[in-house]
């Protein structure tokens, strides 16, 4: 399903808060106690992170965007020929220190909201900024083919028709069952079964289970993502894929003690 785009940070710098009994990593809601994406550590130094699910998936499972379905997008010559002025702004837009890019895109309204935009080349190339919001492409405003994209903070340089960009939406939105080769940027592990829509926690660094695939590694041993079980990780030396393609794969923690063949392992992650 698309994101939903419902609670989002702003740009602020956000404290670490005092955890006690107030957060439950085990809770699921329908609609977002914190925002998509807020994190924190737990004293025995495991981390967490807030997801938006986007469909059904287990505990126990590596977990990522689907980004195949609604949240990457590679677009060229973004900016107008003709400056415009969004109503009620003094700056144009596309000009340093506007916050707003005036693009040509298809996109449904808040699509990205979350995200990031990184100017790849052309004017303005090198600088990556975060995406507050945006409007959607049938307004027709500014124009037929374009919206107004919203910014964190001011452009620090100009982006004209020039500029080829590339927009990743919020990484903890949209979250389903990580598959090999489609979904592998993987941003955690459930600690527990989420229904789609709904909103709870991944494990991103720290003790905890995770499926493995038929192949048991031993202790110590890096992990990366299953070739062939979705959500499930992989021991490096017994991976089905060959070994040149194992280089390709992340390495995302390692054993702790390994279980049974297609069953649960304990992993130390080290996904941040």
């Amino acid at each position: 399903m698309a994101i939903a785009a419902k609670s989002y940070f702003s740009g602020s710098i956000v404290g670490v808060p005092g955890i006690g009994t107030d957060i439950d990593i085990y809770e699921t809601s329908a609609n977002p106690k914190y925002a998509v994406g807020f994190g924190f550590t737990r004293a025995d130094g495991n981390k967490y992170r807030y997801c938006h699910f986007g469909a059904l998936t287990p505990a126990g499972l590596l977990s990522s965007t689907d980004v195949d379905e609604s949240n990457l997008a590679k677009v060229e010559n973004v900016g107008p020929t003709t400056a415009r002025t969004r109503a009620g702004e003094l700056l144009v837009a596309n000009a340093i220190g506007s916050k707003y890019i005036d693009i040509a895109i298809t996109a449904t309204a808040q699509q990205f909201r979350g995200g990031y935009i990184t100017i790849a080349t052309g004017a303005g190339a090198s600088y990556t900024y975060r995406i507050k919001g945006h409007t959607k492409t049938s307004d027709g405003v500014p124009a037929t083919g374009y919206i107004y994209m919203d910014l964190d903070a001011p452009l620090v340089a100009a982006v004209t028709s020039t500029s080829d960009v590339i927009i990743a939406g919020n990484p903890y939105a949209n979250v389903e069952t990580a598959t090999y080769n489609t979904d592998n940027v993987v941003v955690g592990s459930t600690v527990v079964g989420n229904t789609a829509t709904y909103y709870g926690w991944v494990c991103t660094h720290g003790i905890t289970g995770v499926l493995q695939d038929a192949n048991i590694g031993t202790v110590g041993e890096p992990i990366h993502i299953s070739t062939n079980t979705s959500g499930a990780v992989a021991a490096f030396s017994n991976s089905l894929i060959s070994p040149t393609a194992i280089y390709t794969q992340p390495i995302i923690g390692y054993l702790v003690e390994a279980g049974s063949s297609a069953d649960y392992s304990l992993v130390m992650l080290r996904i941040e």
